[in-house]
């Protein structure tokens, strides 16, 4: 599986905004056009920059892309709007702006850190991983590009590469909290307890009283299944700070996890209204509403979740049951092969497919579905009846 899908996990939701606001805080940097160029460009190109200072980005949108017409050649100020389409949320557009600006110029400063962050956003961490080591071998002193790569590298599931290098890191850069905080995530995903604690320590040092520090802490809760204490904790957080990046999210997806689905449809939609593309969100948001039997609402959501990431096999077994719910059962059939395909051992998707060629009347294949999950099923229940006889009582040490 290529990245973590951290049901819990609100950092990557909050690294990722913080990337984003990260972008709008950029100066801006543009080559002046040439004396002996008309008039009318150098105009543009001011109005352009001083619209992108004051906010008025559909403005600084139209100013240059007007000088890219006359002046394809300027990678500079293709950059820009590739930032501009970044601040808009236009993640898609950023990718194929700022790659043109690198394929005309391929040593431009921080473009590839910007690509990075774009891929980034849209979840792509493996191209944001390369655009990021592009971005550190041309500025090694670039301290946020090296705190994404950890990220991203984590979120590919490469928990000791990440580890190893965020350590790195914080010993020549101790208070860079971004780091730190990636780090006791990474301890966290790993399931690290002496790690973790290590590295929150180092955030209390740094950060006293960090809101930071809280937060995780709220996710070694969640992480452990204890949702109701996870919860609390992230009540207080949200209570302390409403527009913190990815409480929303961690609060939303605790209250999804126990079920209180009132709760957390509000929650999750905030969320939502700052990444549309987060497919966790989507999918949670999706099963609630089949929950509530609002079918083409959960068929938005899910298909949506899916698009970020396909490799999501509840998100397919949800939609299947919408699909279903609709009438559309070939459609049901097709989202139910694909989550077989994910995560052949889960007996779910064959019981759903059962159901399905029973209602399409091929009575052969709903027996053979249901004889499948009957057997997963008995498997499953020897291979848990072994996991509890061999279990061995250990409790994780939370940090005060």
């Amino acid at each position: 599986m290529e990245e973590i899908r951290n049901r819990t996990g609100p950092f990557f939701a909050a690294m990722l905004i913080r990337g984003l606001l990260l972008c709008a805080l950029l100066p801006i940097v543009v080559t002046p056009v040439a004396a002996g160029q008309e008039t009318a460009v150098r105009r543009q190109l001011q109005g352009a920059i001083e619209a992108e200072e004051r906010g008025d980005l559909q403005a600084a949108e139209e100013g240059y892309s007007s000088i890219l017409k006359l002046h394809p050649e300027r990678a500079d100020i293709m950059v820009r709007l590739g930032l501009v389409y970044q601040y808009q949320g236009r993640l898609g557009p950023a990718v194929d702006a700022i790659q043109s600006a690198l394929t005309l110029d391929p040593d431009l400063p921080e473009a590839h850190f910007y690509l990075g962050l774009a891929y980034f956003g849209l979840h792509r961490c493996a191209e944001a991983s390369v655009a990021l080591q592009e971005a550190i071998s041309r500025d090694s002193r670039n301290i946020k590009a090296q705190v994404y790569l950890g990220v991203c590298l984590l979120a590919l599931g490469r928990v000791d590469e990440s580890i190893g290098h965020l350590e790195a890191l914080t010993r020549s850069h101790p208070r860079e909290l971004e780091a730190l905080q990636t780090l006791a995530q990474a301890y966290l995903t790993k399931g690290s307890d002496d790690g973790f604690n290590r590295t929150i320590a180092r955030i209390d040092e740094a950060e006293p009283n960090s809101f930071r520090a809280h937060q995780l802490r709220a996710e070694f809760f969640a992480a452990r299944g204890r949702l109701n204490e996870a919860a609390q904790v992230y009540e207080k957080a949200v209570a302390r700070n409403p527009d913190a990046p990815g409480v929303n999210f961690a609060l939303g997806d605790v209250y999804f996890g126990l079920g209180q689905y009132d709760k957390a449809e509000p929650v999750l939609r905030k969320e939502l209204k700052i990444d549309p593309h987060h497919p966790i969100v989507n999918l949670d948001l999706g099963i609630i509403k089949n929950s509530r039997q609002q079918f083409d609402q959960a068929i938005r959501h899910l298909e949506r979740a899916l698009q970020v990431d396909v490799r999501l096999p509840d998100a397919h077994v949800a939609l299947a049951s919408a699909y279903e719910a609709k009438g559309r059962l070939r459609a049901a059939e097709g989202a139910l092969h694909r989550a077989v395909a994910l995560d052949p051992g889960d007996p779910q998707p064959h019981y759903e497919l059962a159901q399905v060629y029973r209602k399409l009347g091929l009575m052969e294949d709903a027996r053979v579905s249901l004889e499948r999950f009957q057997r997963l099923e008995e498997e499953g229940s020897q291979e848990r009846q072994r996991a509890a006889e061999g279990l061995r009582e250990k409790k994780p040490r939370c940090p005060a």
